[in-house]
């Protein structure tokens, strides 16, 4: 079974397509986007926020997840889940990550503004 770690350490890196047309590209992990994990014998459900309503990204994030996952279990185990209660906000953002969006002169994200560190 995989732990709560190993799944985040294998999925944090997957690229957020919104940090991607900024020219700096950070991971779901970074960007904050992930909420939860949870582990469980013969399968694992990861919990996403998303950054906008407007969002058309949730079949990517979902298709790599799976694809990651399904790699190092049985794929029929991997559940992905979207929250859509818009709680996400740009100080999710790894404080680091924002700093390197701020130095590039980037104050929006996701359709949000963004603040220092």
């Amino acid at each position: 079974m995989m732990s709560e770690r190993d799944v985040r350490e294998v999925i944090q890196d997957i690229p957020d397509p919104c940090s991607l047309a900024t020219g700096v590209p950070l991971g779901i992990g970074e960007m904050g986007l992930i909420q939860a994990i949870e582990c469980r014998e013969g399968g694992v459900t990861v919990r996403l926020h998303i950054t906008s309503p407007m969002c058309m990204m949730a079949a990517y994030f979902m298709r790599e997840i799976e694809q990651r996952l399904g790699a190092r279990m049985d794929p029929q185990g991997v559940k992905v889940e979207f929250d859509h209660s818009l709680e996400w906000t740009p100080a999710h953002i790894a404080a680091d990550a924002r700093q390197r969006l701020l130095d590039r002169r980037i104050r929006t994200l996701g359709g949000r503004q963004l603040s220092g560190p």
